[in-house]
């Protein structure tokens, strides 16, 4: 007989459970029964792993708006300063105080203070740059692409494991049912047995009760075993979903059916998995970022013209402006300024380097994406074809077990009539018990294969389940 397997889900859910278990209380709660697409938004919604992805893609949209800023003056200072600053006095009467400059001897007047105040504002608006702030701002745009279809990425993979957690639930729900008719077979299997040693029947021997109370033995086992599971995808399920001890979820089917998407040509999956997956267009993405930010790196190489503002003030009670343009007293002054300038860097070593830096992340860019694209269609092929050859077991086994079925009816309607042998009956229900129960684990096998072969393909794993949630 095939043994249920104990690790169902394997160590890739692992990355999913963020929190400790703890048992729920003996109390009411709530059943609620949910399809894979609230299963999936509600884990979605909880993750603390896409959490912080999309705060990658938050960062990423504030970079445009800093590249942004570089348009409308980018360098804007003010300047300002405080004091106590002493008067000036002039022993000449005749210089009036708007031309103290003009007194050699002029000195400070210690016995009068007054509080200095200066403010000094500047600015630089750039007028052309060779296209330089033009390709920082799409190379931010293009870096920010990319964050997303990063996180869309990481979203398909959650999904993934979320269909795997899913589909497991609806694994164990199906054991159970397969299990209870086993154990209603067997127990029939034990009375007619019982009742034919009772009755000296000569056909049996006691080989015959030694292999039932041994296949007996190990359903127990696997029973045990399945409860163990069971538990271990309830937890799961309810460290995805974070519910509390009062509220309890289950997968709204009520069966185990395999995903009713036929599979297709093997090129319908190679051009989606081209155009659809999103770790290619986030590859794609930054490598025409990084061909915005070499485009940025060259215009450093030519003057970029701006425009230039400047004003200032500083005021002191106790100090005179001075009426000769070419003097400044600065500590009472007005004055503002405006002009047209050039800026250049002139280290054209290091534009060069910067230059062949981004030139080299690019041709790096390109050769992930290639790497990528290899990978992508080798997994591809091999969740094809595992797909396919499930699907072709599955078939098989249902065909077998149309065979094992009728072949316990047969077995037993020849016991009831006295021509039987309980050694056939009890090979009969054995044989069906390990096709229903490999069956079902074809089941779950194929519905995980199909969900891989579209994540490969770029295709969206909750297409798989839109007609059972239909139903």
């Amino acid at each position: 007989m095939q043994k249920i397997p104990t690790n169902l889900l394997g160590l890739i859910l692992l990355p999913i459970f963020v929190a400790a278990y703890a048992p729920a209380q003996a109390a009411e709660r709530d059943t609620i029964r949910i399809t894979f697409e609230e299963f999936a938004a509600i884990a979605k919604d909880k993750s603390a792993n896409l959490d912080a992805r999309r705060k990658n893609v938050s960062l990423a949209e504030n970079r445009i708006q800093q590249a942004r800023a570089n348009r409308v003056l980018p360098s804007l200072n003010l300047t300002t300063a405080h004091g106590l600053v002493p008067g000036v006095k002039s022993r000449d009467p005749e210089i009036t105080p708007g031309q103290y400059y003009l007194d050699p001897k002029l000195e400070n007047d210690w016995e009068d203070w007054g509080i200095f105040t200066q403010a000094e504002i500047s600015g630089l608006q750039p007028v052309y740059t060779w296209g330089a702030i033009g390709n920082l701002v799409s190379a931010a745009q293009k870096g920010a692409q990319a964050a997303r279809y990063e996180l869309d990425a990481q979203k398909e993979s959650f999904v993934l494991q979320l269909f795997e957690l899913y589909q497991s639930a609806l694994l164990i729900t199906d054991l159970e049912r397969l299990i209870n008719e086993a154990q209603r077979q067997l127990n029939e299997v034990e009375r007619e047995l019982e009742r034919l040693r009772e009755e000296g029947d000569p056909t049996i021997e006691e080989k015959d009760v030694f292999e039932f109370y041994i296949l007996k033995t190990e359903f127990e086992a696997q029973v045990a075993e399945m409860e163990h599971t069971r538990d271990f995808v309830s937890r799961s399920w309810n460290l995805v979903l974070a519910s509390g001890p009062d509220r309890v979820y289950l997968p709204a089917e009520r069966f185990f059916d395999p995903v009713t998407v036929s599979i297709k040509d093997f090129g319908f999956y190679e051009n989606s998995a081209l155009f659809h997956r999103a770790e290619l267009k986030g590859i794609r993405a930054a490598s025409e970022a990084a061909s915005h930010g070499l485009k940025a790196a060259r215009a450093q190489y030519y003057p970029a013209m701006f425009l230039g503002v400047s004003a200032g003030f500083g005021y002191t009670p106790n100090r005179p402006r001075q009426n000769n343009p070419f003097i400044r007293n600065n500590t009472n002054f007005l004055s503002a300024r405006a002009g047209f300038g050039f800026q250049m860097n002139l280290n054209f070593w290091q534009t060069r380097n910067q230059i062949e830096r981004t030139h080299i992340q690019k041709r790096q860019l390109d050769d992930f994406h290639d790497a990528a694209t290899d990978g992508i269609l080798i997994e591809l092929s091999d969740h094809y074809r595992d797909a396919r050859i499930t699907e072709s077991r599955r078939k098989s086994r249902l065909s077998a077990l149309e065979i094992s079925s009728e072949w316990v009816r047969t077995e037993q309607i020849d016991l009831d009539i006295g021509f039987g042998n309980v050694r056939h009956l009890l090979d009969a229900v054995k044989k069906k018990m390990e096709l229903e129960l490999e069956i079902s684990q074809l089941t779950f096998d194929l519905n995980l294969k199909m969900a891989r072969l579209y994540r490969s393909a770029g295709l969206p794993v909750s297409e798989l389940t839109q007609n059972a949630d239909a139903r």
